[in-house]
């Protein structure tokens, strides 16, 4: 049975909860160039040093990385789906998540994206008075965990950002349980730091001039307020982080065809 379709979206099975089962992708991505160079020199301009790391090293062992996926059964059609080079060393050892993502990652986004868009303003957008110091933590079926502990000592990988594409929260977070582990290949559900990396060497991957983009769960994370999920989102030519509700009503989360979660592959350099 396959587990992704032509187009690289996860396969809902019977206890998924899809806005659709064929998706439309309305909302959609356009597959940027792969320019290892540019994307490495973000990196290590706005987020990490990584003195000893080549763009020709980055490239090969990303393209390495990508050929196990291309060469497992069970995974290949997932590369024909958006799919983005990043890399990432987490420099703050012991530091609470929401603590890393306001003082690290979205300082980090903002720059670069900026940078590469100087006309269009990066921010972040906390509802309801909600706060991302010692409120953020790892949703326990994600093996995101696996992801942290590579990343003190530095990951290499790659984001799909549509793998789970109109997926509700509850059900991006549960494919992990349903996906088969690969040999020498470490996978979880993409969160904050990883889509972080990812777009801060890609500033571009959310501006679409043909199409309306998919909003980016950071669905790994989990908020002390189970209401609140984490999201980064483009806004016209503009990126905005958002912590906001998921709730339609008391009881029921959102559902949409907008709401696209991530798979994360990856391994340390």
């Amino acid at each position: 049975m396959k587990l992704f379709d032509d187009y690289g979206r996860r396969i809902p099975t019977v206890n998924d909860r899809v806005f659709r089962k064929e998706p439309s992708f309305y909302y959609k991505i356009n597959q940027p160039n792969f320019d290892f160079n540019s994307i490495l020199e973000r990196a290590k301009k706005n987020l990490i040093g990584v003195d000893n790391l080549s763009a020709a090293d980055f490239e090969s062992k990303a393209n390495s990385l990508l050929k196990k996926l291309k060469d497992n059964e069970d995974f290949s059609l997932l590369t024909n789906g958006v799919h983005v080079p990043f890399i990432y060393r987490n420099t703050s050892k012991g530091v609470d998540l929401g603590k890393n993502l306001e003082e690290t990652i979205l300082p980090a986004l903002k720059e670069s994206f900026t940078e590469r868009f100087p006309d269009a303003h990066f921010k972040a957008v906390l509802q309801s008075n909600s706060e991302l110091q010692n409120n953020i933590k790892v949703h326990p079926g994600s093996r995101y965990d696996k992801f942290l502990d590579d990343s003190f000592n530095g990951v290499i990988g790659w984001y799909f950002p549509q793998a789970f594409q109109e997926f509700d929260i509850d059900s991006q977070r549960n494919q992990m349980s349903k996906l088969p582990e690969i040999n020498n290949v470490k996978m979880c559900l993409s969160g904050g730091m990883d889509i972080g990396a990812a777009v801060v060497g890609s500033p571009e991957l959310l501006i679409n001039k043909d199409h309306y983009s998919p909003i980016l769960c950071m669905s790994s994370f989990v908020h002390s307020d189970e209401r609140l999920v984490l999201l980064l989102k483009a806004y016209g030519p503009h990126m905005e982080f958002w912590c906001m509700t998921q709730m339609l009503s008391k009881n029921t989360t959102q559902v949409s065809e907008q709401w696209a979660g991530g798979l994360t592959i990856f391994s340390e350099f």
